[in-house]
C-alpha cells in the first residue's frame, strides 16, 4: 500500500474537529517478529523440562582411580607362595616346671650345651617354706615313733617280769597242793585245806593263763599301731623327697645335648609353670622347613606334594591339621638338604598343588568375586562370572569373561549395577 505525501492532502473541516488529522500511518512488522514472543516461551518451556528431567535422572557415580586389569589367555600354574622357616626335625621345648624368681642364668641364647647341664635356677620363698615345715613333720612323727616303740619296749619288759611272777606263783601253787594231796591221803592233812590248795592252784593257773593273752593282745595291738605310724613316716618322708626333687627342678638342667634356642631370661625375672623359655635344637636329626599355609587350602595339601625353592627340591612331609589363626602348619623335608642352612633361617618357596593347564586368567584382588564390574565405554558394568582356582596372586576364569575384556580388580564403592569412569 502506497504512501501519498501529508502536503498533497487538504486537510479535512470534520477530521481537524475530530483529531484524525493528527494520526499517521505506520508500517507493519515483519512476520518473525510477531512469532519472537511464542518462540521464546516455548523455549523456556522446553528448557525448564530438560533441566527438571537431567535432575530427576539417575547420574552414575565415578570411581575414583580404579584398579582395572585385562583378562587374557595364558597357562594356569596352580603354585603357592610361601615363606617357610628352617627348623631341627628333633628339638627339646624348654617350660618352666615349677614358679619363682630367677635368681641364676648359667648360658645365653645360642650357647651349646651338654646333656644335664645347669641352664638357670630359681628363687622360690614358698617351697623353702613348705620344705622346712615338711621336715619338722617328718622329724616330728618319727621322734613319735622312736618314742612307741620305747614304750612298746619297756612295757614287753614289763609284761615278761610280771609273767615270770605269774609262773612263780603257779609253780609254787602246783607244790602246795601236791604235797598237800599226800599229806590228805595219809589222813594229815584235811579236807578243807585240800580244798583251798586246789582252788589256789586253779587261780595261778588261771591268771597265767589270762596274762599271756593279754600280752599277745597288747603287743599285737602296739605291733600295728607302730606299723600304722611307720608307714605314715614313709609316707611324710616320700613327700618330703618329692619336695627335695622339686627343690632340685628349681635348678633347671638340659634334657639333651644341642644347640639353645630363644633363650631370653633374665636374672630377676619371675615365671610360672608353663611359660615357655626357649628350647634345644638337635643339629644331628636333620632340618626341614615349616611354612604357615592360610586354611582355605588345607583340603589341597597332600602328603608328597612337591615345592621348589632356591635352596633345593623339596616334598611335604608332613600336615599338621590344627587351625592357629586362619593358618595350618606344613613340614617339609629335603631331598638333598643344603649344608649351608641353619635353624631359624627364612626360605622362600613355590609349593606345587597340580600340574600347570591353560586356562583365561585375570589378576587377584578385592573386587574379583562372583559378581564383578566389566568395563564398557566409560562404564563399568556388573556381570556375574564363575571363578575357579587362585593360586600366585592369578584367578582361573571359567565362564562370563572374555579375553581382552578389562575389569575392576579394586574394591568396588558400593553395589550398584554400574559406574563411572572418569576420563
Amino acid at each position: 500500500m502506497a504512501i501519498m505525501n501529508p502536503s498533497l492532502i487538504k486537510p479535512n473541516p470534520s477530521a481537524v474537529r475530530s483529531g484524525i488529522a493528527m494520526d499517521r500511518l505506520l508500517p507493519r512488522p515483519p512476520p518473525w517478529r510477531r512469532h519472537l514472543p511464542r518462540v521464546a516461551i516455548a523455549a523456556l518451556v522446553i528448557s525448564g523440562l530438560g533441566l527438571l528431567l537431567w535432575l530427576r535422572a539417575p547420574r552414575l557415580q565415578a570411581l575414583q582411580s580404579p584398579q582395572l586389569a585385562r583378562v587374557a589367555a595364558g597357562e594356569f600354574r596352580d603354585e603357592l607362595p610361601l615363606r617357610a622357616r628352617v627348623e631341627p626335625m628333633r628339638s627339646i621345648q624348654l617350660d618352666a616346671a615349677e614358679a619363682g624368681r630367677v635368681e641364676a642364668v648359667f648360658v645365653h641364647d645360642g650357647d651349646w650345651v651338654e646333656a644335664d647341664a645347669p641352664l638357670y635356677r630359681l628363687d622360690s620363698p614358698e617351697q623353702e617354706q613348705l620344705f622346712l615345715q615338711r621336715s619338722a613333720e617328718v622329724a616330728q612323727q618319727m621322734a613319735n615313733l622312736s618314742l612307741q616303740r620305747t614304750e612298746q619296749a619297756a612295757s614287753l619288759a614289763q609284761n615278761r617280769r610280771e609273767l615270770m611272777q605269774l609262773q612263780a606263783t603257779q609253780q609254787e601253787a602246783e607244790s602246795d597242793y601236791g604235797r598237800l594231796a599226800k599229806f590228805a591221803s595219809g589222813g594229815f592233812v584235811s579236807a578243807a585245806a585240800l580244798e583251798h590248795a586246789q582252788r589256789q592252784q586253779q587261780l595261778t593257773s588261771q591268771l597265767l593263763r589270762q596274762a599271756r593273752h593279754d600280752q599277745r593282745v597288747e603287743a599285737e595291738t602296739r605291733r600295728q599301731s607302730l606299723e600304722e605310724m611307720a608307714r605314715a613316716v614313709q609316707g611324710l618322708q616320700r613327700g618330703l623327697e618329692l619336695l627335695e626333687r622339686e627343690r632340685d627342678r628349681l635348678q633347671q638342667r638340659a634334657p639333651i645335648a644341642g644347640r639353645l634356642s630363644g633363650f631370653e631370661l633374665q636374672v630377676g625375672s619371675s615365671v610360672r609353670p608353663g611359660d615357655h623359655l626357649g628350647r634345644i635344637d638337635d643339629p644331628a636329626s636333620g632340618l626341614q622347613l615349616a611354612a604357615d599355609v592360610d586354611e582355605f587350602y588345607l583340603p589341597r595339601l597332600q602328603t608328597g606334594e612337591t615345592a621348589t625353592s632356591s635352596s633345593g627340591a623339596l616334598t611335604v612331609a608332613k600336615t599338621l591339621p590344627q587351625v592357629q589363626g586362619g593358618k595350618v602348619r606344613v613340614l617339609l623335608h629335603w631331598l638333598n638338604a643344603p649344608p649351608d642352612l641353619r635353624p631359624g633361617q627364612a626360605v622362600d618357596l613355590r609349593l606345587q598343588l597340580s600340574l600347570p593347564a591353560p586356562a583365561l586368567l585375570l589378576p587377584d584382588g578385592p573386587g574379583v568375586q562372583t559378581q564383578l564390574y566389566v568395563r564398557h565405554g566409560n562404564e563399568l558394568q556388573r556381570r556375574t562370572v564363575r571363578l575357579g582356582r587362585h593360586a600366585a596372586g592369578q584367578v582361573e576364569v571359567l565362564s562370563g569373561l572374555r579375553a581382552g575384556e578389562e575389569v575392576l580388580v579394586s574394591q568396588p564403592p558400593s553395589d550398584a549395577e554400574r559406574f563411572a569412569l572418569r576420563d
